[in-house]
Formats: structure tokens, C-alpha cells, sequence
């Protein structure tokens, strides 16, 4: 068998054995819920349940923060606690991926930061365990009266700090040695009030020698476990309980708690999956890593594949047009004055998407003394996202520019984005939001509340990085374009959210630009009635998109992460 075909079977035979595994710890589950949920429950034990809530949750915050310790200023907060929910998820549901390699590939890809940085990350992360183990020992023999036995074990302890930053010394990444004292730190620290909230939650049903053991116990099984959701696995810690004489109130304390760490997972995990543009699915499968490090941009960017003809222009303007007669004229005129000023070699696509009006006369008539000028007609009409779609797929250009029929972003501003594909981002896109001295935008009333709500949201939950997705003024690179158009599925105003998670998912280049930018009379957007239908849409975008696994190992597509006719993009040749 080829080495893809044998990818794939190790591939279905790991998902088969994680969804095997995953219905056997959700049928734990279960009975760990019966057992627990009794009739006649002292009521105290929903103050202890609430209270161990509270502790799982302030523990998910904390490691999120230890990351954001270790990384300073190149991970975002946002950044290191949603990061902390993923790896956290795919931990509980498929223990048999390879966490640590995940964990590299998947911040590398979502950060732009070198492997060798998060792989420092991991490294330190893994570094740092035994020393937060044996310190943790320190306290639980000091509570119990045991200070020789604490001093020895304190002894081992400054050893095995001492040895992981023997073992961090290889490491030169990002001031290695000095991140992983404040990593090794803040990870004590987040065991340290962990392990206090979780004593206190349970002090009226056990001691506090017991609850810290138990705490331990637990909190390192997790860390271990090799079973989803460790179900089964991490309450074996309440065998301590045996010792003391109160194994039931030590087994209800630990599957409180597990279920108290797990359950935010859940919410959290749907939010954050699809906008990393994962699925559940792809948790399972450990064809994951692999198509997270396939999909990794170059330093340099994809090695652009043209597969125009040699005489191809290098600018392709396509325009959607609806009803435009009003406002096109104005604005046609000014792209083909401004082709000549700057001498771009260019040719404009005007695409009518079904007018009633005389928009399509008028643009056959400028076509009659324009070669420049062509129209594309739409049988009827079909929105503007396809209008833009048939533009893209039928140009010859080597970077292909879509721009609004109103003119709100002059044309003139095409040299900002031609400058940032010059350096080699595949994508460039104008923006109303990134700040710029010399660019001015206006915009004010209901449309300017709407849009800023509006841009908040998609970045939150589906193209994150990204603060104005709906700037009618972006450019592609030929090849990029003709795979991220091929298949649109959004056909109306909501196409440019899913052009760019796709473009995310692929993990092309975009540079955002800051442009001029003005409101022009005539809009046929309805701020209420759009941006309901547009929220709406990027949960449909997410659901339709999302899945770095949505093409078998060995396809065409594997670099496009959905379908497409075109072959993957090659890497510049000076990262191959």
C-alpha cells in the first residue's frame, strides 16, 4: 500500500478505537452520576458541587494565563486561554493523539510563531512537572506534621528544578531558560490555588490531609490518563478514601470535580473548535497534525502556481453591478482614468447581476470603446456574492481586485494593495479599521454601531485576527482566488466572511490594509435586517466550512481543508 493509504487506515483505526473508548467513558459517565446523584443528598454537598465548580474554572483560567507567562506579548489573553479550552478538549476526548505535537503545530499555525517557540512551550511545560509534583509533596507532608520527610522531599524537588533547566539549556528560543522559571512558577502556583480551593470546598466532608492527597492524586492522573475523559481512571484516587475510612464521601469529591472540569469544556469547546476551524471529528483522527503542519504558510508565503496564459494582464478589476446606473458611471470612470495614470496593464469585469435598470446597456456601450471593459450578465439576479464568484473564476489576471460599484474606497488605493502582494501575501484586503494616519473614513449613525458590533463578532467567532471583513476592496492572487471561489456556498452579502475563514483555513497570507474610505448614498444594505441575517450566516459559514479533515489523507485538496478542483499550493522553493 502506498504511504497514504497506510496514513489513512492508521487514521480510521485510531477514530474508531477513540469513539470506542469515548462511549465507554461516557457510559462511566453514568454510573458515576448515579452513584453520586442519590436520593436524600445532605444538602451540603450542593454547596461543596458549587464550590468545586468554582475551583475547576478558576484552575482553566490559570493554566490559560501560565501560557500567556510564558509567551508575554506574542500571544494575545484571548489567545492563551481559548488555546488552553482546545488542547484541554482534545486531551479529554482523544488521549491517544499526541498532545505535545498537536499543541506545537496547532499554536505555530493559529500565531505565526516558530516551531522552535512552541516547541520551547512544550518543552518547558514538560520540564517543569516533576518539580511541581515533588513541591506539591512539600505541602501535603508539611500539613501532616512530617517536616524531615518534607525537607528531603523539598531536597528533591530543588533537584528536579535544577535538571529541567539542564534539560531547557538546548532550548535558545525566546530567552528559553529565563519563560520556563516563570512557566515552572506560575504552573506551582496554579496547582498551589487549585489544590487550596479545592480543600476548601470539600472541608465538611473531609479532612484536609485527605483532600489535598485526594487533590493530587486526581489532578496527576488527569495530567496522565490515557482513557477519554478519564473517566474511571482519575476517580481511582478515591481509593485513599480507604485509608481513612470514607471512600464514599472521597469517590463523590473526585467525580464532582471531574464532572465540574469537564462540563465547561463543552460550551467552550463548540465556541472555540470551529473558530480554529476545527471539528469534533477532527480531534479523533491524529491525520490532524499532519494537516496542520501542511497547512502552515512558508516564511516566504505559497510559491504562486499561475496557469494563465503568458499574455494574461497583470490586474484584473471585477465590479458587481445590480441596479448601479446611478453610482457606476462615476466610479467605472475613475478606474480606467486611474489604469492609465498608473500604466497597469488591466482589464474590468463588470458583472451584472440581473439589473432592471439600464446598468448593462450602459456597460456594453463603455465596453464599445474600452477593450478594457467587459460585461458579465447574470441569467438573473443571484446575489452578490456570486456576481463577484463568476468575476473571479472568469478573469485572466495574475491578482485579481474585486471593488463596490459605489467607489467608497478610491481606486487609487489598488497601489497599497498590489505593494502588500508584492511582499508576498497572497491576500490583501482594504480596511475601514486598521489604523492608518494618512487614511480617512466616514461613517456615522445606526450603520456605524451596526458595523462595529458586527466586526467584533466575526472576529470573535469565526475569523479571528481580521477587523473589517466586509470592505468592498480586496485582492487575490490568481490561484488563491480561483480555489477560494470554486465552491462558494454564501451567495449574498456574508460571501466575504467565508472567503476569508477559508483563506484562514487554507492558511494563505492576508495582509490588512488601512484605506480611504466614505459612505456613498444608495446602499442596498439594511442595517437591522442584514446584520441579523449575517450573524446567522457565520454559524452557518463555521458549520459548513469548518474541519481541517473534511478531504481523506493523500487528496488533491488536503492543503484546501474542503473541496476544490485545483492541485495543493506549493511552498516557495526557498522553504521546501
Amino acid at each position: 500500500m502506498t504511504t497514504e493509504t497506510n496514513q489513512a487506515v492508521r487514521s480510521r483505526s485510531l477514530v474508531s478505537l477513540n469513539l470506542a473508548l469515548l462511549f465507554a467513558g461516557a457510559g462511566g459517565l453514568l454510573v458515576i452520576s448515579w452513584l453520586v446523584l442519590q436520593p436524600n443528598i445532605d444538602p451540603q454537598w450542593y454547596r461543596t458541587a458549587l464550590l468545586l465548580q468554582l475551583a475547576a474554572l478558576a484552575g482553566l483560567v490559570l493554566r490559560g494565563l501560565r501560557r500567556k507567562t510564558f509567551f508575554g506579548q506574542a500571544l494575545s489573553l484571548h489567545q492563551s486561554l481559548s488555546f488552553e479550552v482546545v488542547t484541554q478538549m482534545l486531551q479529554a476526548v482523544s488521549p491517544l493523539m499526541p498532545r505535545r505535537a498537536f499543541e506545537k503545530e496547532f499554536m505555530a499555525r493559529e500565531t505565526g510563531l516558530p516551531a522552535d517557540q512552541t516547541g520551547a512551550w512544550m518543552l518547558s511545560r514538560k520540564a517543569a512537572m516533576p518539580f511541581i509534583m515533588l513541591a506539591s509533596c512539600v505541602a501535603l507532608l508539611l500539613l501532616q506534621g512530617l517536616h524531615w520527610q518534607a525537607g528531603i522531599m523539598l531536597l528533591l524537588a530543588t533537584a528536579a528544578l535544577l535538571y529541567s533547566f539542564r534539560g531547557m539549556r538546548g532550548s535558545s528560543a525566546i530567552n528559553g531558560l529565563y519563560r520556563h522559571l516563570r512557566s515552572t512558577l506560575a504552573g506551582l502556583s496554579i496547582w498551589g490555588v487549585e489544590a487550596t480551593l479545592f480543600v476548601f470546598a470539600t472541608q465538611s466532608v473531609l479532612p484536609h490531609s485527605e483532600a489535598l492527597l485526594l487533590y493530587l492524586l486526581f489532578t496527576g492522573i488527569m495530567e496522565f490518563s490515557f482513557v477519554p475523559l478519564a473517566l474511571g481512571i482519575a476517580e481511582s484516587a478515591a481509593l485513599i478514601g480507604l485509608l481513612y475510612g470514607n471512600a464514599p464521601a472521597a469517590l463523590a469529591c473526585i467525580a464532582l470535580f471531574h464532572a465540574a472540569r469537564l462540563l465547561p469544556l463543552l460550551p467552550l469547546g463548540a465556541l472555540y473548535l470551529a473558530r480554529y476551524k476545527l471539528r469534533f471529528l477532527d480531534l479523533l483522527d491524529a491525520g490532524l497534525i499532519t494537516r496542520l503542519v501542511q497547512t502552515q504558510r512558508p516564511a516566504q508565503g505559497w510559491r504562486y502556481s499561475a496557469d494563465g496564459a503568458s499574455d494574461a494582464p497583470r490586474l484584473s478589476v471585477i465590479i458587481p453591478a445590480y441596479n448601479e446606473i446611478e453610482r457606476l458611471p462615476g466610479y467605472l470612470s475613475e478606474v480606467r482614468g486611474a489604469l492609465e495614470q498608473m500604466d497597469i496593464d488591466a482589464e474590468i469585469l463588470v458583472v451584472d447581476d440581473g439589473s432592471q435598470d439600464d446598468t448593462a446597456v450602459y456597460v456594453e456601450s463603455v465596453a464599445r470603446q474600452d477593450p478594457r471593459v467587459q460585461l458579465l450578465v447574470q441569467p438573473h439576479n443571484q446575489g452578490k456574492g456570486r456576481a463577484i464568484q463568476r468575476g473571479m473564476l472568469e478573469a485572466r489576471g495574475h491578482h485579481l481586485l474585486f471593488a463596490d460599484a459605489d467607489g467608497a474606497t478610491p481606486f487609487r488605493e489598488i497601489q497599497q494593495l498590489l505593494a502588500a502582494a508584492d511582499a508576498g501575501h497572497e491576500i490583501a484586503i482594504g480596511s475601514r479599521r486598521t489604523c492608518s494616519a494618512e487614511a480617512t473614513r466616514e461613517r456615522t449613525g445606526l450603520r456605524a454601531l451596526m458595523g462595529q458590533m458586527f466586526y467584533s463578532f466575526v472576529n470573535f467567532f469565526a475569523v479571528p485576527g481580521i477587523n473589517d471583513t466586509q470592505c468592498g476592496f480586496k485582492l487575490f492572487r490568481r490561484d488563491c482566488a480561483q480555489a477560494l471561489f470554486a465552491d462558494l456556498n454564501e451567495a449574498g452579502w456574508a460571501f466575504d466572511v467565508e472567503v476569508l475563514y477559508r483563506a484562514q483555513l487554507t492558511g494563505y497570507g492576508i495582509a490588512e490594509v488601512a484605506v480611504d474610505w466614505h459612505e456613498v448614498d444608495g446602499s442596498k444594505v439594511n442595517p437591522v435586517q442584514d446584520a441579523i441575517r449575517m450573524f446567522i450566516a457565520v454559524f452557518r459559514i463555521r458549520r459548513n466550512n469548518a474541519g481541517f479533515l473534511r478531504q481523506p489523507l493523500g487528496s488533491d485538496s488536503v492543503q484546501r481543508g474542503y473541496s476544490t478542483p485545483l492541485s495543493q499550493p506549493e511552498q516557495l522553493q526557498e522553504s521546501s
